[in-house]
């Protein structure tokens, strides 16, 4: 007998016994019998779900900016103008802002625990592209190699300008990278209103608008406002 009328004969079977059973019994044996089968599906309809999501959002964003530890009550949006001088056409697209998680090792919250759920779950699958965060919580993720190598994409010339700006940590095969960027009072995110002390800027390396993220990056070195 084949694998497909095994299954039809099982399901017949399991039809038979829940026919006798009452309505709480009915649902423990769905659950007991069926659960994997189940799971499984439920996972792949989150995963669906999160990936129409990203993809509806990404048709109208330039890219998704997660900032942590910041104040979340800043309304303004200093990425745009950035794009627009490297000569991005925002027309009909916004920088998406998330400035409403905290994080801080010292002193976990449970919106801290949370924190490190979302993260974990956007730096996986890509739903999301620029990361600031102060030096301890950036830290902890470009150790995990979370972050592009922005040595590759900005030029040598801006780069040895704002040579004292750069962070670099190694990656899972002890290259040295550049992973961050320096922002002190003088950036536009603190002129902003979004911080006080100094924090690190990454793009992430599963980002799904790398070039956006890095011409960004490239403009406001340019800029001198970090």
């Amino acid at each position: 007998m084949g694998i497909r009328m095994k299954w039809k004969e099982q399901l017949r079977k399991d039809k038979q016994t829940l026919a006798g059973l009452a309505p709480r019994q009915k649902m423990l044996f769905i659950w007991d019998y069926y659960k994997l089968p189940i799971l499984s599906l439920l996972l792949v309809a989150v995963l669906a779900g999160a990936g129409a999501a990203a993809a509806a959002r990404s048709a109208h964003t330039a890219f998704y900016a997660v900032m942590v530890n910041a104040n979340n009550e800043v309304q303004a949006d200093p990425f745009t103008p950035l794009l627009e001088q490297g000569g991005v056409d925002m027309t009909g697209k916004s920088v998406d802002i998330e400035a409403n998680y905290t994080l801080h090792y010292d002193d976990a919250a449970l919106s801290d625990a949370q924190t490190l759920q979302v993260l974990a779950a956007l730096f996986g699958i890509g739903d999301l592209d620029v990361f600031v965060a102060d030096e301890d919580v950036f830290a902890s993720y470009a150790k995990q190699g979370a972050f592009v190598d922005l040595g590759l994409f900005i030029p040598g010339d801006v780069l040895k300008r704002y040579k004292d700006h750069l962070y670099y940590s190694e990656d899972a095969e002890g290259n040295r990278v550049l992973s961050g960027i320096w922002l002190s009072g003088n950036s536009l995110l603190h002129e902003a209103g979004y911080y006080s002390g100094a924090v690190l800027l990454g793009v992430a390396s599963n980002a799904q608008n790398l070039d956006n993220s890095v011409l960004m990056v490239t403009q406001l070195l340019y800029s001198g406002k970090v």
